[in-house]
């Protein structure tokens, strides 16, 4: 039997370019992307246990809300007080939630929400006058902010600058107290404000520290009320949030509250009020008078916004005319800008101003007594 044999088939160029591109292949190697691809695996991986465990967190808060203590949990050991907090008609409840914060009755504003979400209480909440306790947890707060006993009030404001003169006369004729018994509790009340330590003896001690702004008055609320409701605020928005170190200071507290109740009254223009506190330091340091006109119309007490040359000559211990330094106390209740331009003066030369636009209020300063005398010319023959 003949074999078939398979006929042999002569390699072509090609196949031999095949063959060389075969032999001669490498692996790929590695590159440094899979290194980089390493690393971003595992920061993603490190993320994710993150948000893993911070959702741990958060349900386990969520049930501890639910369950109504968060609060006073976080609290145990702590000392326990009480504080006004004031809702306004028409606070939103991250509002609500922020101030009873501010006032340290909660912890945690965000957990508040929680609950009153949880508990469909967000839109119970009442607006009203509350004396509430650190140690209130969720459900009791929210028990008391949703169960006002009494929401007749009246709506008292506090405008920057009056005296404690004005605020007198204006509770006086809505019916709180009369006047002898505000300047009574004004200067012969007890209340616990470490600042107070730091007045001294006069009359109106309190003057410059009863602090402008809108008060709920409830019914049955007495002068001593009134005054406590004004100093709180007076620590909450001065003593504390302007963190005013006494021992840092060149000037005694005191003297800070005479100097912005002077700025009060004698700017219009809110970006003079640093410029101002510079002109009252700079005097001051070089031991001249101030000569300061709202000081005048304090000693005149009438209601004037012109001061003549007779009234300069008043005797009082608040007429910078003719005592040196500062006056004897405050001339007014200030705003909280007027006390940022006391702590904050503008660093100037100035120890003159003279009234340049009576439209604006603003002022012509300079260190110049010629240049001052030339400016009150023509400012005056102007008017």
């Amino acid at each position: 039997m003949n074999e078939r044999k398979t006929p042999s088939r002569t390699p072509s160029r090609r196949d031999a370019r095949r063959d060389e591109r075969r032999g001669t292949r490498r692996k790929p190697k590695k590159s440094g992307r899979s290194y980089v691809g390493y690393v971003l695996s595992g920061i993603m991986f490190l993320l994710i246990l993150a948000v893993f465990i911070f959702a741990v967190h958060i349900v386990l808060l969520y049930l501890h809300a639910r369950a109504g203590i968060l609060n006073t949990d976080e609290k145990k050991g702590r000392e326990e007080f009480t504080a006004t907090v004031v809702i306004e008609e028409g606070s939103d409840l991250k509002t609500i939630s922020e101030s009873l914060h501010e006032a340290g009755i909660i912890e945690s504003p965000f957990f508040f929400r929680m609950k009153c979400g949880l508990e469909d209480a967000d839109t119970l909440i009442s607006y009203g006058t509350y004396e509430l306790s650190n140690y209130m947890d969720f459900d009791e707060l929210i028990d008391v902010l949703s169960s006002p006993s009494d929401n007749d009030y009246i709506s008292f404001t506090v405008i920057e600058g009056q005296s404690i003169y004005e605020i007198a006369e204006n509770l006086e004729a809505v019916g709180v107290c009369s006047q002898e018994e505000f300047f009574d509790v004004c200067d012969n009340g007890e209340f616990d404000y470490a600042f107070l330590e730091e007045i001294p003896e006069r009359e109106n001690r309190l003057e410059g520290y009863l602090f402008p702004d809108t008060y709920f008055l409830y019914d049955g609320y007495t002068a001593w009320d009134v005054v406590n409701m004004m100093l709180g605020n007076f620590n909450k928005k001065i003593v504390e949030g302007l963190k005013f170190d006494i021992s840092s200071s060149e000037y005694p507290f005191d003297d800070i509250v005479i100097i912005a109740s002077i700025i009060e009254k004698e700017v219009r223009y809110p970006e003079e009020r640093p410029v101002v506190a510079s002109v009252i330091y700079n005097r001051l340091k070089q031991g001249m008078k101030l000569q300061m006109d709202a000081t005048v119309l304090y000693a005149k007490q009438e209601h004037s916004s012109r001061v003549y040359e007779s009234d300069t000559q008043i005797e009082s211990d608040y007429n910078t005319y003719q005592v040196y330094g500062l006056p004897k106390g405050p001339i007014g209740n200030a705003g909280l800008a007027s006390f940022e331009g006391a702590l904050n003066p503008e660093k100037t030369n100035y120890i003159y101003y003279v009234l340049e636009n009576t439209q604006t209020g603003q002022h012509f300063f300079t260190d110049n007594y010629d240049e001052f005398l030339e400016a009150k010319q023509k400012y005056i023959s102007g008017f």
